[in-house]
């Protein structure tokens, strides 16, 4: 005896077949096996939402854990303050501010700094608002040759977090063997010191310099000014003449002994 599939709406309702030895009715073996892969297609058709929310959710998940990560490497304002580094004594600065500067936050900062020898470098603290928001940051001032370690500690709202950096002060070295323009000798000057001031016409002529073997040219800025437009001349060669209206020369040098800078400046008073 076969009992006839009942007649339901939904594909998914599971349907009882019972057998009396006789072969099955064509018509309703192939209903029934419609019903069965469209009911196995479903299933596929679920299991790859289910794949794909899966995804979304590893996804959204993945992306949570980056943001908190990356909120608590900003969260301390001293986590990109470096632990270690050094200056060279009378090198001209490459650029004005401070060696370090924290993130803003909408809490006010404060700052306190100190060195553990005065007489290899001094620090000085620095607190700033701008829109609404607070940070901080520090400048150093290398005083003589030597070693010693500043430590520097930043209150944000009523969190505190401190650090320490060993400092290492080098002695200026000149590292010009030639330095000349027009029939000026300006090398003996550099000795020692990387900034030289000069007279307001003594910036034109012809410009011939030659580094020590220990020392490479990294980068070379001619300041000038032409009315009232200020801009800036790259990499002159040695043996060409100065643009017209100088009044500023920055070195870039680096020495193959210890990696550091040691920089030259000529600037009209």
């Amino acid at each position: 005896m076969f009992i006839y599939p009942p007649q339901k709406k939904y594909w998914n309702h599971i349907y009882t077949v019972e057998m009396d030895g006789s072969a099955y009715n064509k018509k309703y073996k192939s209903e029934l096996f419609m019903i069965t892969c469209l009911i196995l297609e479903r299933k596929k058709i679920m299991q790859r939402k289910k794949n794909v929310l899966l995804m979304i959710l590893a996804t959204v998940v993945a992306m949570l854990a980056m943001s908190v990560n990356v909120w608590a490497a900003q969260k301390n304002p001293l986590a990109q303050m470096s632990t270690k580094t050094s200056a060279v004594l009378y090198s001209a600065p490459a650029g004005m501010g401070c060696d370090y500067f924290t993130p803003e936050y909408t809490s006010k900062v404060k700052i306190s700094v100190k060195s553990y020898n005065t007489k290899v470098v001094t620090v000085k603290g620095y607190t700033f608002e701008r829109n609404g928001k607070y940070s901080a940051g520090y400048e150093t001032t290398p005083i003589a040759p030597g070693n010693t370690k500043i430590k520097v500690k930043v209150t944000v709202g009523s969190k505190s977090y401190t650090r320490t950096c060993s400092y290492t002060v080098y002695k200026w070295e000149n590292p010009l063997k030639t330095f000349k323009i027009g029939s000026k000798n300006y090398c003996s000057k550099l000795n020692k010191s990387g900034t030289v001031t000069v007279s307001e016409d003594s910036l034109n002529g012809r410009l011939v310099y030659k580094l020590k073997p220990d020392y490479t040219l990294v980068s070379m800025l001619c300041y000038t000014k032409t009315g009232d437009k200020y801009s800036a001349v790259k990499n002159i060669k040695s043996g060409k003449k100065l643009p017209q209206g100088t009044y500023g020369i920055f070195m870039q040098i680096k020495s193959r002994k210890n990696n550091k800078f040691y920089n030259v400046r000529l600037y009209t008073e």
